[in-house]
């Protein structure tokens, strides 16, 4: 049982200092812990629950501060055992939901409204990522000739993302001809993701062996072409003002490879895509990053679904001192919204 009392206690005091040290951004003493716990646990207790604390390495001494500050050991065991998530007031959902559907029937409108809206409830920056192309789930196509030996495709998803090429095509197809390949795309694609029409029209095309096939491949000759499904990954950012009033960002290498990190993007890039691939939220703390430049700070995604297929990741990214609660709640509503948002865009 004194076991038990004994890691109990460590947790509340540990506790103590990460929420103090997050609401007021100074280094913890033991007088301040010891004003949580009057008449329960003596100020002696306390010292020396900090100084194992510390030994365990989940808290240290920055410079020759007398207070002490979470590790980043220290936020990954805070998160991880004893992290309770901070529910969204009506107020504060009312104003991410009024902003997500001030957007347009624009995407990028949409994007930008998002991380906006990120920012605003978490103030930290906020970071979403244009859904994957591929990922896509196909809504319509249309056809049109341009000369003699070009084509023109224009595609559109279920979350609003268009995206055109021109090709060069060998055989001319009359005018004709191309809407009735149209009218056949649209019809047969419906609901598949833009990754998975190759191999479906190869499937197809494997089943056929009368005039039919003729028509069918030269549908699929048109929709082989790379560049049609092909796009630039996309992040949408918003929030650097409001990073940089935030005492870490007073030191100016902190201040200067955040900008970096922003600007750059390939980094932060990486991170969501692979995120992308675990379902629900992702917290990267401070030097458990793998990139360099984004080492001092805390990231948490969270991917985002339409019609129950991920499609993309949005993201938080501040100093490993953020309110990893009210975080986690607000990347959870906005991507349930920002579902929905797109399912009816589309």
């Amino acid at each position: 049982m004194k076991k038990v009392d004994t890691e109990s206690r460590q947790k509340s005091i540990f506790n103590a200092i990460v929420e103090s040290y997050v609401d007021s951004a100074t280094p913890v003493g033991s007088r301040a812990i010891a004003q949580r716990f009057r008449n329960t646990i003596s100020p002696a207790t306390i010292r020396n629950v900090m100084a194992d604390l510390e030994e365990k390495g989940l808290i240290m001494h920055p410079h020759t501060s007398a207070g002490r500050v979470p590790t980043d050991k220290g936020y990954r065991f805070y998160v991880d055992s004893l992290l309770e998530p901070k529910h969204l007031t009506k107020e504060e959902e009312s104003i991410i939901n009024k902003l997500i559907r001030q957007s347009t029937g624009d995407i990028e409108h949409v994007m930008q409204n998002i991380s906006k809206a990120i920012s605003l409830a978490t103030n930290v920056a906020g970071i979403v990522l244009m859904p994957r192309l591929k990922r896509s789930i196909f809504k319509h196509i249309e056809l049109f000739n341009m000369d003699n030996s070009k084509i023109m495709a224009v595609i559109v998803t279920t979350s609003g993302f268009v995206k055109n090429s021109i090709m060069d095509f060998e055989e001319h197809l009359t005018g004709q001809e191309l809407t009735r390949i149209t009218e056949f795309l649209n019809s047969e694609l419906e609901g598949v993701s833009l990754g998975e029409i190759k191999s479906y029209l190869t499937r197809k095309l494997l089943e056929e062996r009368d005039s039919f096939y003729i028509f069918l491949k030269r549908a699929a000759d048109i929709l082989s072409v790379s560049s049609l499904f092909r796009a630039d990954d996309h992040l949408y950012f918003d929030g650097a003002a409001c990073i940089m009033s935030h005492p870490e960002f007073t030191d100016i290498r902190k201040a200067r490879l955040f900008l970096m990190a922003c600007e750059d993007k390939k980094e932060l890039l990486s991170l969501l895509n692979e995120d992308m691939e675990h379902e629900g939220i992702n917290i990267h703390i401070g030097k458990e990053n793998i990139y360099n430049d984004i080492q001092d700070y805390s990231i948490v995604t969270c991917n985002y679904n339409i019609n129950g297929v991920t499609v993309g990741a949005i993201a938080a990214m501040g100093p490993t001192r953020m309110e990893y609660g009210k975080v986690i709640s607000v990347l959870k509503h906005i991507s349930a919204e920002l579902g929905k948002a797109l399912e009816n865009l589309g």
